[in-house]
């Protein structure tokens, strides 16, 4: 969901994953323990491990269609998400009419990020379910029908807690948080692909219009999160509604930027 890659510092972790650099930024980790805090430390340690997979998993998402698109990808977890950035003078290819970027380029790789998170839930939910080691129940947010998690019960046959605990973890960042990416909220996933859309119809407005819906909705999750007590959703989306009205009305960048 940022626009700008962040600094290079020397606590930064990196490594390689199928020829894609990634780096981890300290603020990361920080960021990760603070939103799962809790007194056991067993807790706190998979709650990251669930959150650099599939964060990693998203942006792997997002870098692997900008490969296809005959770009040369890298990816970047910052604060509580990440970047996949892309070089758009250095390709992935050595010759050139290997390059594959048409008209849905921008909206492909956007949702190829949220769509890699469904795989995964999709995966082990085609693993665990039929086997009957996990049974799921659908938890609802406060006083709403909107369906908010999917956790483990105890009628599964693993019953090491922890193990269950992962694992709800696992569904509600890839699930819950994959959905939420998809709103037509600027800079989210689903913001970069309305944006798309109303440039093939209308460019002159194309910007205008996208912040004006980026406003509504994103007001409208303030509110959810509000009404169903969730403090960190209506405070999340409280700053991203003053980006966006701040963007709207000339204040902001007027939401440049293409890293996803």
């Amino acid at each position: 969901m940022f626009l700008t890659e962040p600094s290079h510092t020397q606590y930064d972790f990196h490594f390689r994953l199928f020829g894609v650099p990634v780096r981890v930024h300290p603020l990361f980790w920080l960021f990760t323990v603070i939103l799962g805090f809790n007194q056991d430390p067993k807790m706190v340690l998979l709650w990251v491990a669930a959150v650099f997979i599939s964060i990693l998993v998203h942006e792997m998402g997002h870098a692997m269609a900008i490969r296809w698109y005959g770009w040369s990808p890298s990816v970047v977890l910052y604060s509580l998400g990440g970047l996949a950035i892309h070089n758009p003078y250095v390709t992935a290819y050595s010759g050139s009419s290997q390059l594959r970027r048409n008209k849905w380029t921008q909206i492909v790789i956007s949702l190829a990020g949220p769509f890699a998170g469904f795989l995964m839930a999709g995966l082990l939910i085609a693993i665990l379910v039929p086997t009957e080691w996990v049974k799921f129940k659908i938890i609802y947010f406060s006083g709403t029908d909107i369906p908010f998690l999917l956790l483990p019960t105890e009628e599964s046959k693993i019953t090491n807690p922890y193990v269950l605990m992962f694992i709800g973890d696992m569904m509600y960042i890839n699930i819950w948080w994959g959905l939420v990416n998809l709103l037509p909220i600027w800079p989210l996933d689903g913001g970069h692909v309305s944006r798309e859309l109303f440039q093939m119809f209308d460019r002159r407005e194309a910007l205008r219009n996208s912040l004006v819906l980026s406003l509504v909705c994103a007001g409208g999750m303030v509110l959810l999160g509000a009404k169903s007590g969730n403090g960190f959703i209506a405070m999340m989306f409280v700053f991203m509604a003053i980006s966006n009205y701040q963007d709207l009305t000339g204040g902001g960048r007027y939401g440049g930027g293409n890293p996803w």
